[in-house]
């Protein structure tokens, strides 16, 4: 598999590779990706289950999303660095931006679940925002 983008948790027991471009950047403001993060949002991308490829071992747990379809998310057992999150019903994956090697190329494109930010929570003018989900890929 060529890689595209690495990355990995802070201890570096779990570790993967992305061989494909990300079909979505956004910054996810719902409430679940908050309190998973400690932050008012999680920034990631998505990649195709296929073009993702995992070393090492993670811990995950499901939680229900508001389309009230289940969703994966994952964390090295060791560290506890939060890393992807898989929803149920899509060949996706949403990759962390923060877990990779050099996230500098980063650039959301869009802020998703913006009815669940916070009020303190400044966002780019410049991005598509949407309340909930939006009914096709956001970026």
């Amino acid at each position: 598999m060529t890689s595209k983008y690495e990355g990995g948790c802070v201890c570096g027991a779990v570790r993967y590779r992305c061989g494909a471009e990300p079909v979505a950047t956004v910054n996810c403001h719902c409430r679940d990706c908050q309190k998973t993060s400690g932050s008012p949002y999680i920034s990631g991308f998505v990649v195709p289950a296929q073009a993702f490829e995992l070393t090492g071992e993670v811990t995950s747990y499901a939680t229900t999303a508001d389309s009230g379809k289940r969703s994966e998310r994952a964390f090295c057992p060791t560290c506890g660095s939060s890393l992807f999150g898989r929803p149920e019903g899509a060949d996706l994956v949403f990759v962390h931006a923060v877990s990779l090697d050099d996230p500098s190329w980063f650039k959301p494109a869009v802020d998703i679940f913006t009815a669940s930010a916070q009020a303190w929570d400044v966002m780019d003018p410049a991005s598509k925002k949407y309340e909930k989900m939006p009914s096709k890929d956001p970026a």
